[in-house]
């Protein structure tokens, strides 16, 4: 279901990562490329190659790391951000009809446990995102 939500937003799964780890950072939503390819698992060339598709459909841009003046970090544009909660949203969507199956109190439950999950997530993407 969830490759079906990309597909239908013009995203691979790939390409979705790269917005999630962006968008789960403090704004201005960027890493390095360095960061994403380690996130990802992968080559620099290859996260390269990812990055120039996101940059060219104007989700991503490279910017200069104002702590290092021949870094670039990667940042998430308006255009991806909208993009990320756009394709977020239509899979929410999709497992809300999954959801519809518990009752009220199991859907509460779940709600819980899964907000639980997220802010464990989020604290652990800030957390590798300082510097060491």
């Amino acid at each position: 279901m969830a490759d079906e939500t990309l597909s239908e937003h013009g995203l691979s799964e790939g390409e979705w990562k790269v917005l999630s780890s962006l968008r789960l950072m403090k704004p201005p939503y960027r890493r390095s490329a360095g960061q994403l390819a380690r996130r990802s698992d992968l080559s620099t060339g290859a996260m390269t190659n990812r990055l120039d598709r996101l940059e060219e459909a104007g989700l991503v841009k490279r910017v200069p790391d104002p702590e290092d003046r021949r870094g670039v970090l990667v940042e998430l544009t308006k255009k991806g951000e909208q993009a990320w909660e756009r394709t977020l949203g239509a899979q929410a969507a999709k497992e809300s009809l999954i959801a519809g199956a518990l009752t009220k109190a199991e859907q509460r439950e779940l709600n819980a446990l899964l907000r639980r999950l997220m802010r464990e997530f989020e604290q652990r993407e800030q957390g590798s995102a300082k510097p060491s």
